[in-house]
Parts: C-alpha cells; structure tokens; sequence
C-alpha cells in the first residue's frame, strides 16, 4: 500500500511539474510571439511612412507635370524635352438661328496636349479623347484616325475621308483627302538660301 501510494504521490507530481513546465511554455511563445508582432509594427509603420511620403512626392511631382504651368524644355519627372500645347482663347461669335432649327458646330473630341521626345529624337504626342488621355506614337490610331506623322511642332492624323493636323500652338486644321496630305513645311537652315 505504501508502495502504491508512493507511486501515485510521485505521479502526481511529475503530473503538476509537466502541466507547470507546459503552461510556462506556451506563456513565454505567446509573449514571444507577442513581442515580435509588436517589433514588426513599429518596423512597418516606419516603412508605411516612408511609402506615403514617396507617394505623397509623386503626387506633388504628377501635379506639376500635369499642370504645365512651365513652357516646355524639361519634363520635372522624366527629364527629357518636352513641348506644351499653347492654348488659343476662343472668340466667341454670335449664334445664328432659324425659326426652325438651331446650328450646331461641331466639336472635334481629339485634343493635342504635349508633345515628348525621347533620348533617341522620336517624338511621343500625348493626346485627349474627350476625357482621355492617350500617349501615342506614329501608326496608332486615336477615334479612327491613323497618326501618320509627329513633329515638334504637330501632329497629323488620317482618318476615312480627312487629314486633321494639331498644331503645338492649340490650332486644328482639317483637309480632305482627295486634296493631298497635309504637309510640314520644311525647315530653313542658315547659311542656305533657296
């Protein structure tokens, strides 16, 4: 009876010592755990200061390129030239009506913004499609008309019955096809004579 009671004592024991050395255990990874969570979150929030102030420069560097509020030259984002569309104010006529029927001028959606060059001189025109903006390069089409050539200057369009130039001084000039394309005049250079 002694020997059975002894060993029960001693299992009882080794019992309570386990459950002890067991709950210890999971209390120190749960605050290990816990610990390391914490740690990870003032990392992070460091880092997520770091994204939004990078965001927040972007944004300030996109709001400047998108604003044009300089003349051309050096684009602030990329650094390469870029040429602004001038905008020409509009003279506002007087509208013409009949007893009958109102007349309606039509409104071209397609819009010159800025003309880019690249590094190597190919010129990039970004353009706006009523709400839009499109960055387009010779061979794409825009609203069913085909960019056939870009310049610094401007960009002429081809589309089924119409050529339609956009000059960089916010002019648009239409011509029909069965005129002949629209051309760029060609560049004097000095110290020639024609």
């Amino acid at each position: 009876m002694k020997k059975t009671s002894a060993i029960l004592i001693s299992t009882f024991v080794l019992a309570v010592l386990l459950a002890g050395g067991m709950s210890w255990r999971i209390w120190s990874q749960h605050r290990s755990f816990e610990h390391m969570v914490k740690e990870s979150l003032k990392t992070s929030e460091g880092y997520d200061q770091k994204f939004l102030d990078l965001v927040n420069r972007l944004e300030d560097l996109l709001a400047t390129r998108a604003s044009f509020g300089y003349t051309g030259e050096k684009d602030p984002m990329t650094g390469k030239r870029r040429v602004v569309v001038k905008s020409i104010p509009r003279k506002k006529g007087k509208k013409r009506a009949t007893a009958k029927k109102e007349i309606k001028e039509v409104i071209d959606p397609v819009k010159l913004t800025a003309i880019i060059q690249d590094d190597n001189g190919q010129y990039t025109a970004i353009v706006m499609d009523e709400d839009r903006s499109l960055s387009v390069n010779i061979g794409e089409v825009v609203r069913g008309r085909k960019i056939i050539e870009i310049t610094a200057e401007a960009v002429i369009m081809a589309g089924d019955s119409l050529f339609y130039k956009y000059d960089i001084s916010g002019k648009r000039l239409t011509k029909p096809k069965s005129g002949g394309a629209i051309t760029m005049p060609a560049k004097k250079e000095k110290g020639k004579k024609n």
